[in-house]
């Protein structure tokens, strides 16, 4: 290859690459379903699905159209139960962001439940407000466990605060049921699966970590995070104890405004019972 072709070649590689990470990767959103076996889950709830809405950091570059959108887009698969874990805005300081973005996040719609718990953004955004929105929307799961009913068998939800700016225990929250139920916990930072539980955990439901934003092809795990625990990035893992957690990419940026080989999403995760 000649010198001005590969120079062409380059430029041509280059320009798409700044295309997918700017557009593609960021504004072209995902809907995949991962199933998540257990014997633990009732057969009532086999098939059972939950939308994992997070990350979304309404402001710069995330207008409200485009939030508008993406609810629609997830009421209109119709699951089980839409969960949402938080950073719903971007900046810090800002109440007109968490003033604007809640009534979208009021438009969620699910068949049974739709759960909201708070990230870090939100409390930096002015944390008395955005723990006002929460509970006012009535869809709040913080420090509180929500029982879905299929039957005579139930599952679990169980919410917590932001690990960085509104921590509290896994076990300070009033259960209603001991170990022999199904329960996920909602929480917006993976690194709370770590801290110490006697609970009995059978799902965390996690984001915060955008999957990393920038990945390397090739290479298991994204150079920068953050959280604590590197080997929480993104999809199934297990926490310290040996659990499972669900770590979504989400939706928004930090940092730069862009996405390299992870794409945003709102992932479903089909339950599947293995009795």
């Amino acid at each position: 290859m000649k010198f001005g072709k590969k120079i062409k070649f380059i430029s041509l590689l280059f320009l798409f690459l700044c295309i997918n990470s700017f557009f593609i990767e960021r504004y072209v959103v995902r809907f995949p379903e991962y199933e998540f076996y257990s014997e633990r889950i009732p057969k009532e709830f086999d098939g059972f699905k939950i939308a994992v809405v997070t990350d979304l950091h309404y402001g710069f570059l995330n207008p409200e159209f485009w939030i508008q959108r993406l609810v629609l887009k997830t009421n209109d698969l119709n699951p089980d139960v839409i969960v949402g874990l938080g950073d719903y805005v971007k900046k810090r300081n800002r109440d007109i962001e968490l003033l604007a973005v809640w009534p979208f996040l009021n438009q969620f719609s699910a068949k049974e439940q739709v759960l909201f718990v708070n990230g870090n953004h939100d409390h930096w955004a002015n944390h008395k407000l955005s723990l006002k929105l929460l509970e006012e929307s009535g869809k709040s799961a913080r420090n509180k466990e929500i029982l879905i009913r299929r039957k005579n068998k139930e599952i679990a939800f169980v919410g917590l605060g932001d690990f960085w700016e509104d921590h509290f225990e896994i076990d300070s929250v009033n259960l209603s049921k001991a170990d022999n139920i199904f329960r996920i916990i909602l929480a917006h930072n993976p690194d709370s699966s770590n801290t110490n539980h006697n609970t009995k955990v059978d799902l965390f439901l996690t984001g915060h970590t955008h999957g990393g934003q920038i990945r390397i092809p090739f290479f298991e795990y994204s150079p920068v995070l953050p959280v604590t625990d590197k080997l929480l990035d993104k999809g199934f893992k297990k926490n310290r104890f040996g659990e499972d957690v669900f770590i979504s990419s989400g939706i928004g940026w930090s940092i730069i405004p862009v996405r390299f080989y992870c794409p945003a999403e709102i992932p479903i995760i089909v339950l599947r019972s293995k009795n």
